[in-house]
């Protein structure tokens, strides 16, 4: 079976409080329809599928905590070093059904947990498969983007009940537990989600986005879900309107608000709304790195160049060559200087001009 790196740091890294992505899996069974990393054609899935190469981590693993080997100047040795929360499941989910039989996932945090590595685990599942997952380690985000078992939208996806029996054995085993409701579909997703999933620890929010390039996910939006495309504008990716996200979501940041519910939105243009330091949760997270947008805006400093330089620190001599699998470096030598080049362009989500500023009403 074909295998990968599993272990990267994103090319969100600037956006991310958690830059540190492991994935077990390319492409996944649960055969979400809205989504651009699955496998929709389930019956030539294991055909199609790869696997994470668990020796390639451990080894990595041993040189920088067990020989105590690692290059200042790499950008995935130093996060690794400074023991930064890992996000496991970034692409595809760690426990859809053929983890079962292969293990890749249980594997990975095996190794992750003989070095102490902390992971936040993001998950449609139901089941961890007998993974070894202990709680002074590991958090968990729960992906529920409806409460009403929709087999058009997800298909192979574990009912709602068994989710939230999940959610509740976690809770009970004292696991720090976030519901991510992402994507939020306008007409499917709504505050019922926060209410069945109530004494979750964080909720993040996040819109749909749909591939320019996918003409079978732009079918399937524009069409099926009825979309209309004029709701939508591209940010690299097609996103709803930033003015229509914000009255989707309207009902349920009143409701955090009101209640004192720990929440963020995660949309690279509406990170100001919140109250974390991680769009993620802080809950959620061990150690994050602390430059990336949520993190400077929540911290109460000024966002300024040299006030986010200064939150970079010694990360900003890690080569930009080796900095994610991404091939978007644009010239640049190092992480300083990748910070630099974006801070004043309103395309970047690492600037503040990228941030939606509500428009004033006129009457």
């Amino acid at each position: 079976m074909e295998k990968f790196e599993g272990l990267n740091v994103s090319s969100k890294f600037g956006i991310c409080g958690m830059p540190l992505r492991v994935d077990s899996y390319k492409t996944c069974s649960f055969g979400c329809r809205y989504c651009f990393a699955n496998g929709r054609k389930i019956m030539e899935f294991e055909k199609n599928l790869s696997v994470a190469d668990t020796a390639s981590i451990e080894r990595r693993l041993e040189r920088i905590f067990r020989d105590g080997r690692y290059d200042n100047t790499n950008f995935l040795d130093k996060l690794i070093a400074d023991r930064i929360t890992w996000h496991f499941g970034g692409m595809s989910d760690p426990f859809q059904p053929i983890n079962e039989r292969l293990r890749v996932t249980n594997q990975i945090i095996d190794i992750g947990n003989r070095y102490g590595v902390t992971m936040c685990i993001s998950t449609k599942s139901d089941t961890v498969h007998g993974a070894n997952i202990q709680p002074d380690l590991h958090s968990f985000q729960l992906s529920v983007s409806n409460v009403r078992n929709r087999r058009d939208i997800e298909p192979e996806v574990p009912d709602i009940e068994s989710r939230l029996r999940f959610f509740k054995e976690l809770i009970g085993g004292g696991y720090h537990v976030g519901i991510r409701i992402q994507p939020f579909i306008p007409g499917v997703s709504g505050l019922d989600i926060v209410k069945m999933f109530e004494g979750a620890d964080h909720f993040i929010v996040e819109g749909l986005k749909v591939i320019p390039q996918d003409g079978e996910q732009k079918d399937y939006c524009f069409g099926e879900l009825g979309m209309n495309p004029k709701l939508f504008t591209q940010m690299g990716l097609f996103n709803l309107l930033p003015e229509y996200r914000l009255q989707l979501y309207a009902p349920l940041i009143d409701y955090f608000e009101k209640k004192g519910i720990s929440y963020s939105i995660s949309d690279n243009d509406l990170r100001r709304y919140g109250n974390n330091h991680c769009c993620c949760g802080d809950k959620l997270i061990a150690k994050s790195p602390g430059f990336d947008v949520t993190a400077i805006i929540n911290d109460g400093g000024t966002w300024s160049l040299n006030h986010v330089l200064e939150k970079v620190g010694d990360y900003g001599d890690c080569v930009a060559k080796d900095l994610f699998t991404s091939n978007r470096i644009y010239g640049c030598q190092t992480v300083r200087d990748f910070f630099c080049m974006r801070f004043k362009s309103d395309k970047s989500p690492m600037s503040p001009l990228f941030q939606y500023e509500p428009q004033p009403t006129l009457f």
